[in-house]
């Protein structure tokens, strides 16, 4: 037996339900004195988005590419 149940509510809706904190002022503020500092040249954006991404992003282009070969590397028969 399956049952379905459908709510229809929104992610503001849900946030109250389940007791969760209205950050969208504090998120509206730090976007507002990113954005300044930005402006001001304080913040680089490509040092501030170094720390989202990889250091050495040659190295995961060499696993991608291991990965791929021996994906599709030629297997020795185990029936023989």
């Amino acid at each position: 037996m399956k049952t379905k149940i459908e709510v229809d509510a929104t992610p503001e809706e849900w946030r109250r339900f389940f007791g969760m904190p209205d950050v969208s002022e504090l998120n509206v503020e730090f976007i507002k004195q990113a954005k300044e500092k930005m402006a001001s040249g304080e913040y680089d954006a490509v040092n501030m988005m170094k720390q989202f991404v990889p250091g050495n992003l040659e190295k995961i282009a060499e696993m991608q590419q291991q990965f791929w070969q021996n994906l599709f590397q030629q297997r020795p028969d185990s029936d023989k």
